[in-house]
Parts: C-alpha cells; structure tokens; sequence
C-alpha cells in the first residue's frame, strides 16, 4: 500500500506525463489548495481534466500505466518533497524548484555542504589526479562531493571520495531503475549504498537528452561551490559552470586549463577563483561559500605541510 507522499508524487509524474510542467505546476497547486493532492488522483479525475481541458479517459489511462511503477518502486528509495526533512532549499524556487526527489541512501548527506565536481569524460592523466586530490580536499574540508556518474573526471572524483570514507553523492540523469553508463551499474549501486544516490526523474519517467543539463542544473544548485577540473571547448561541464556563474555560484577553474593556449572557454569566466594545487580546493571553497570555523584537523595539518611541497 503506498503511503502519502507517493501517492502525491504518483499524481505529479501523472500530470506531467498529459500537460507542459509550467501548467502541472499550476494544477497541482490548485489541487493541494482543495485538500485533494495527497489522494489517489482517479478520485478527482473530473477536477484535474477540467483543469487540464482533456477527456478524463485520458488521464485515467496516464495515471494507470503509472501507478504500477510506484507501486513496485524499490523501499529504499525514498521520496522527498519541500516539507522533507533534509530538503535542499534551493530547489523551492528560481529556474531549479522541483515538486520531488528521489533519493537512495544516507538522506542527511542533503543537509551537508555540497561542492560540484565536473570534467570531461575524457580528463588527461594529469586531469584525472585532478580530480582525485580535489575531491579528497573537499572532502576534508567538510564538504560532500556532488558529481553525475560520466567517465572521466566525475567516477575519479566519486571513487577517491568512497575511498576515502568521504561523503558522495550521485546525481544521476536517469530513474533511479536505469543506469547510464551501463559500465557504471556497480559504482552507482557502491554510492547507493555507501552514500546518496539522487535524481529528479520519477520511477516512470521516459529517459531524453534534455534529463541531462536538468540534472546538471540540479547538481549546481544543491551545491556552494562549482569546481571545473578539466574539460574542452563546447564540453558539458563548461556549460554547466556557465549556467551555475549565472545563478551566482563561485566557479573554481585550475591554472593549468587557464592557460592552455588550446583552450578558448576559459576566457569566458571573469571573476572567478583559480588555482593551481588541488590540496588548496577545500580551503578556497570553504572561503567562496563562506563556510565558518576550522577546516578538520587533518585538512589544516596538510596545507601547512604543502606549503613545503
């Protein structure tokens, strides 16, 4: 039998499996300012097709091919909306608000302060290192790392913070039934069950192209801070830095892609943080999302050491 919240976000996947989002977001509200939200959507079937302006017919037939899903969902994926404990704040509003997250996994790892680790999926060896300190930095730096599952820079940071015993978080592209890569099916389940494993995509929802830079958007903005390790021109995590610099997020960039003549995209991103060391990420990113207080002891211990280095 599916409990409250299920129930509320069975009826979200519903409508925006018939209308647009900007319209199912307005249904919605109508619906919970009726009391009727949480309840099986069949039993207001006349009230959302008035709104809708659809046969009910139709939306019945959405919402039962739906259902099944939730009802076989897996019971360790847990369902959280903004009266959530541990909900993200910056998902209410602005271009990122969400009705519902998906999430497998230790939950409270929401609560902490995230940074997004982002790269090319196909990072030098240099790049690769890159990747592996910074997210080790972070991590003693009291942060969690945010990062999809690509090849490349995202798995190293992923890998070296579960290494580590750091905290990690996926945030994948797909329902939390798909795996993409497929060749990361046994990373995704070793964060699942070490970590947190998170996405915006209901159980039932059909995968596109366009679910990868809205989970991109997501992981920027959950996260305090944005750290590009490496990537090309016109690469994936370029775009995402430049939408994330647009909501305000500090970008963090290494000297080495800054001055790579073969690069033109580092020109784009004014203003921003570079550095040169990966062991300095967790100390600039404490700094650029205003984190108070002392680094962990270890951390400190380190950076006075690699001043000698």
């Amino acid at each position: 039998m599916m409990d409250e919240i299920r129930h509320r976000a069975l009826n979200w996947e519903t409508l925006l499996r018939v209308a647009q989002e900007a319209e199912a977001w307005e249904i919605f509200d109508a619906a919970e300012a009726a009391g009727i939200a949480s309840d099986p959507l069949l039993l207001h079937s006349t009230f959302y097709a008035e709104h809708l302006g659809i046969d009910s017919s139709e939306l019945g037939d959405a919402y039962l091919a739906i259902r099944p899903f939730y009802e076989e969902m897996d019971e360790r994926i847990v369902i959280l909306d903004t009266e959530s404990d541990h909900w993200p704040r910056s998902l209410s509003d602005g271009p990122s608000r969400l009705r519902f997250l998906y999430a497998q996994g230790t939950i409270s790892m929401l609560s902490s302060a995230m940074a997004a680790v982002i790269g090319t999926r196909t990072p030098s060896s240099e790049g690769r290192d890159r990747a592996t300190r910074s997210a080790a930095s972070l991590g003693r730096s009291g942060f969690a790392i945010a990062a999809g599952l690509s090849s490349g820079v995202e798995a190293a940071a992923h890998r070296a913070a579960l290494d580590s015993g750091y905290p990690t978080i996926a945030v994948i592209a797909t329902t939390h039934n798909a795996f993409y890569p497929l060749s990361h099916m046994g990373l995704q389940q070793e964060i699942a069950r070490q970590a947190l494993v998170i996405s915006r995509f209901g159980p039932a929802t059909k995968n596109e192209k366009v679910h990868l830079l809205l989970r991109n958007r997501m992981m920027s903005a959950i996260s305090s801070v944005v750290v590009v390790v490496e990537d090309r021109d016109g690469g994936t995590a370029v775009r995402q830095a430049t939408w994330a610099r647009g909501i305000g997020k500090p970008i963090i960039l290494f000297r080495q892609c800054v001055d790579d003549p073969a690069l033109s995209w580092p020109t784009r991103f004014h203003k921003v943080s570079v550095i040169k060391r990966p062991q300095d990420v967790g100390r600039v990113a404490r700094r650029l999302s205003g984190m108070k207080g002392e680094a962990k002891k270890d951390e400190s211990t380190r950076a006075q050491l690699d001043l000698f280095l």
